[in-house]
This record gives C-alpha cells, sequence and structure tokens, in this order.
C-alpha cells in the first residue's frame, strides 16, 4: 500500500480467474480474486444457496475507461464490487450500496478487513449487517439519478472517492470505500460495526496499515521502463496478460519507478513471469517493453 504519496497504487490486479475455481488465496493482506464466493456455516449458508446459484461469472465486471482529472478503482476494488452486485441481487436488492460492498468486503477477507480483523470479530460484523438488513426499519438502496441505459444490471454504488481525493491518492481502492463508509455514521457498516468495535480506532488502523505497507519491492518484482507509468490501459492489459489464476500487485516508492509482480496460490511468482506477462501488456500497447 502507498505511504501517503500521489500515484501510489496498491492493487490486487482481476485475475483471469476461472468461474469454476475455489478461491486461490490471499498474498500480503491482498485477496487474490475468485469467482466463487465462499461461505460457510451459520447465518452465511442461505446467503451461500442464494450467490452459488446467481449468474456465474459475475465477478467479471467491466473495467471503467480511466480519463483525465478522474479517479480509476484499482482492479481489488472491481472484484468487490463484482460480489456486492451479487450478493445484492441474492438478497433481493436492485441497487448494490454500502452493505453489499460490505459485505463483499467480508466474504473477500483482504484488504482492509484483514487489518480490522484483529479489533473486530468479521463473523460478528457479518452477522449485525445482515440483522440490519432483515430488520423491519431497512430500506434497499435507491436506484441512481441516472439514464436508465446507463443502469445496467448488477449496479452497485461507488463509495470512497472523496476520501481517495482528501489523503492525496490517484486512485480508487476498497480501503477508501471502507474509511468512506464508516465516517458516514448512518450507513449500514457504520452501524454494525459502531456496536461491536469503536469507529475511531478501526480507521486509524487502516490508515496505519496503508501507510506502513510502502516499501521496496519484493522478490519478483520487476520494474517498469523508465518513464512507463502504471496508467489505466497498461493495468487492462496487464489483466489480460495473465495466467489463469493469478493476481498482480504494483507499487512504487517517491521518485521510484513502478514495479509489478504476479502473484499465484502460493505467493509471489518468479521475476520471468512478471516480465513475461509485463512485457506482453507493454507490446500490445506499442510500448517499449522491458530489457528492449
Amino acid at each position: 500500500m502507498p505511504a501517503g504519496g500521489r500515484d501510489v497504487v496498491d492493487g490486487a490486479g482481476l485475475g483471469r480467474a476461472d468461474p469454476k475455481r475455489e478461491p486461490v488465496g490471499a498474498h500480503d493482506g491482498l485477496a487474490v480474486p475468485a469467482v466463487a464466493v465462499r461461505l460457510a456455516g451459520g447465518l452465511r449458508a442461505g446467503l451461500a444457496h442464494k450467490v452459488q446459484g446467481a449468474m456465474p461469472g459475475a465477478y467479471h465486471v467491466s473495467m471503467g475507461q480511466a480519463f483525465d482529472g478522474a479517479l480509476s478503482p484499482n482492479p481489488h476494488y472491481y472484484v468487490i464490487k463484482g460480489r456486492a452486485a451479487e450478493i445484492a441481487r441474492a438478497l433481493g436488492s436492485p441497487v448494490g450500496g454500502a452493505e453489499h460492498l460490505f459485505l463483499g468486503m467480508l466474504h473477500d477477507g483482504g484488504w482492509p478487513v484483514s487489518v480490522i480483523s484483529r479489533l473486530v470479530d468479521l463473523g460478528q460484523a457479518e452477522a449485525a449487517v445482515l440483522g440490519i438488513l432483515s430488520s423491519p426499519g431497512y430500506s434497499p438502496p435507491p436506484s441512481p439519478r441516472l439514464p436508465p441505459f446507463l443502469v445496467r444490471d448488477g449496479y452497485v454504488q461507488t463509495w470512497g472517492a472523496e476520501v481517495a481525493f482528501e489523503i492525496g491518492d490517484s486512485y480508487l481502492g476498497v480501503e477508501h470505500a471502507f474509511l468512506a463508509m464508516i465516517r458516514r455514521r448512518e450507513t449500514v457498516p457504520a452501524r454494525a460495526l459502531a456496536s461491536l468495535a469503536d469507529l475511531g480506532a478501526l480507521e486509524a488502523a487502516v490508515l496505519e496499515a496503508k501507510n506502513a505497507r510502502a516499501g521496496g519491492p519484493e522478490k519478483g518484482a520487476v520494474f517498469l521502463p523508465e518513464g512507463q507509468e502504471m496508467d489505466g490501459p497498461l493495468r487492462r492489459a496487464i489483466i489480460n496478460a495473465l495466467p489463469e489464476g493469478t493476481t498482480f500487485g504494483f507499487n512504487h516508492g517517491g521518485a521510484e519507478r513502478y514495479w509489478m509482480h504476479v502473484i499465484g496460490p502460493d505467493g509471489i511468482l518468479g521475476s520471468g513471469v512478471t516480465r513475461e506477462v509485463l512485457n506482453t501488456a507493454l507490446a500490445s500497447l506499442n510500448r517499449p517493453t522491458v530489457d528492449s
């Protein structure tokens, strides 16, 4: 994760996961994407049954078009939004709201809920959210005030842009969405978590972890060519070049060049795999490749 500097993007890239595969694990607090929502026991059982019967491959949410002056969600955010869309659909809500996005984070189990798990029991948090959703006073999120042709099936509200701008990040991540939810005390996630933990402590933990996770590249990482940035087109090209069942992470420290690594079920793959993926992506955009 970035240390508060601009243009520093963490990311669990949205891998080309096989819809029939189980989740392939997590690395360094960043969940590796999966198409199946894995739920078990208690309050999860009924929701698991509904979600498993949902449209296969629904996690493959189309990547948004990045453009100057706008924040582009990182790949992990798209994974969570995909899960939220299925959860909302399974619960009978035509629109995914903060509550469904938060449930998607809990089921994902990665960043940033991996950080707050030491302060709040995640199972209890999910139970509290579902309790609010089943209460008589709950109303599903309203449909967005957009032309009908812009509201696609599985629409999920976007959270966190204002937090990202405030922090100074040039991307939109799941951590920004989480912080935005708990800062607005009337949201379902904030109400659920407030009954279990101190919301200020949760925010502080996420911000501390976000700042602490910056650092140099890990073993197996490959630097982008001089002058190259990890922009939207390159991220999408990398996603297309990833081997099945893998994801990717990227970052940079201060004035250093961007670096990335490919992550598989057992952790970071070798630099050879990462270099091949990166060069394939760069070549598809007619950009200079590594060591060219």
